[in-house]
């Protein structure tokens, strides 16, 4: 896009009469004075999920890239070096090189340099945040859809299963949502069926979702599932996993009377109850409350009065019972003028009395400022990591989001939340604390705490999980560490 476009065509790219390419959201920004790839990058994660005709057409290079001139070959040569060597690579190097690697007729070979880039490039992924994120979250996306990388990315993502201390096993399983490869499929279902943590269990059910909804499952495999379905509606009551099995109950094609006998039993919990009747995590009464709240509040702040379409973002944040949407909804907003606006009136309703004991309404408030929130919410947000009572989804929640909240928390906060967990694993060392365990260790690493974690990795003498877990991320390759803040 120039800067001589008309205002006609301008009218055409706001009211969806033409599509909209790469380069006119680049000038958008530009023009608007955001930093390079605040738009553009959350586009890129929609159209991803959302694979549609012209999410595909969104997501092609504007020209056919070409790596048959020299320019671009040396390029190409240089990108591949640094994955190699160890280097530093920012966002854009992995656009580029991602890019170049899968345009058509490339082959990148032998296949050690395949793999080491997509576990470099992965691992990059799961310890960056924000734009940085979203930039390699799209970059791994190009390789998951491209033929000739897809099988090495999938096995980026298997040795990352294998090792149930690593970051991220939640975002590991359900990216590979995006590869229609039949060992991706293998994969989601083996964590569904003998799953090495709780978290690759709850991804591979958030992961079956779009799974499903685009075919990549056989007849026999989408049987598995509804199996899997089926348990977990008959013994969860109000958690994550039952939520995303409802959500799946929804999508099943099942018979008549397995579909009812499933509904029923969804029913016997408020949670899935509400999924299954109404397509919300809420009853609607009980949303429209909360939205009419929520509306009020954003309208005191600074901008205009919310209209249908914000209304609906918000509700959609709050409500929306597939986790993904809920995500995706709140880096739409965080992309816009009310994302602040909106991050201050969720910390205003986690204050509800109340409202933190109910986890279908805290989780989606929490979860939403892991992306919106900011250093003004950080202490609302710690205050619910360290108080007592509440439901165990409901403070892991709130321990996740901190970790992507910016500023920073006192020493006395991390001494008090370390306290706390050596507490719980002396008293009951089981799986749920074991998690609680690496969520502080995410936490703190995310927050920048390096220093605690190397003090938990060598000289922590009560817990071995905490040991090891530290150890991860203190012996996390520094090219790796520092490329994903860029």
């Amino acid at each position: 896009m120039g800067g001589d476009a008309s205002p006609s065509s301008v009218s055409r790219w706001e009211t969806g009469r033409t599509a909209v390419d790469r380069g006119v959201v680049r000038r958008y920004e530009d023009i608007l004075g955001l930093p390079s790839h605040h738009l553009l990058s959350v586009i890129d994660v929609m159209a991803r999920y959302d694979g549609g005709r012209s999410a595909v057409a969104f997501l092609r290079p504007a020209q056919p890239t070409s790596t048959g001139d020299r320019a671009t070959g040396r390029r190409l040569d240089a990108l591949l070096d640094r994955v190699l060597d160890g280097d530093i690579l920012a966002g854009g190097d992995w656009d580029d090189l991602t890019t170049l690697v899968t345009a058509p007729g490339v082959v990148v070979g032998p296949g050690r340099v395949r793999q080491s880039v997509a576990r470099r490039l992965l691992e990059e992924m799961l310890v960056s945040d924000g734009v940085a994120w979203r930039r390699r979250y799209e970059a791994v996306g190009r390789l998951m859809a491209n033929e000739m990388w897809t099988t090495d990315a999938v096995e980026a993502c298997e040795t990352v299963l294998a090792c149930p201390e690593h970051a991220g096993l939640i975002e590991v399983v359900s990216m590979l949502e995006a590869s229609a490869h039949p060992q991706a499929a293998r994969q989601v279902l083996r964590q569904l069926t003998d799953p090495i943590a709780s978290e690759t269990f709850y991804g591979a059910l958030l992961a079956s979702h779009r799974k499903n909804r685009r075919r990549h499952f056989s007849g026999r495999q989408s049987a598995v599932v509804a199996e899997v379905v089926s348990g977990v509606l008959g013994k969860t009551s109000g958690r994550l996993e039952g939520e995303a099995a409802a959500v799946l109950l929804r999508q099943l094609q099942l018979s008549s009377a397995r579909a009812a006998r499933l509904a029923e039993m969804a029913c016997e919990w408020p949670v899935t109850c509400n999924i299954v009747r109404h397509g919300c995590l809420v009853e609607p009464h009980a949303a429209q409350v909360v939205l009419a709240r929520m509306s009020a509040r954003v309208s005191d702040g600074p901008g205009p009065a919310p209209d249908a379409m914000l209304r609906g973002f918000i509700d959609d944040v709050l409500h929306h019972p597939v986790a993904d949407v809920r995500l995706y909804t709140a880096m739409l907003l965080d992309a816009s003028p009310y994302g602040s606006t909106v991050a201050e009136a969720l910390c205003e309703e986690l204050r509800v009395p109340g409202m933190v004991q109910v986890t279908e309404r805290a989780v989606p408030a929490l979860y939403a400022l892991r992306v919106l929130g900011g250093p003004g919410q950080r202490p609302t947000v710690a205050r619910l990591t360290l108080a007592r009572g509440l439901p165990h989804e409901v403070e892991q929640a709130a321990v996740h989001a901190l970790g992507h909240i910016g500023g920073h928390s006192p020493a006395g906060y991390w001494q008090a939340a370390l306290r706390r967990l050596e507490e719980r694993w002396r008293e009951h060392p089981g799986p749920s604390v074991r998690s609680a365990l690496k969520r502080f260790v995410y936490n703190a690493a995310m927050s920048g705490e390096l220093d605690l974690l190397r003090r938990l990795a060598h000289t922590h003498p009560q817990s071995e999980p905490l040991r090891s877990m530290s150890g991860w991320w203190v012996e996390l390759a520094r090219a790796v560490r520092e490329s994903a803040c860029v």
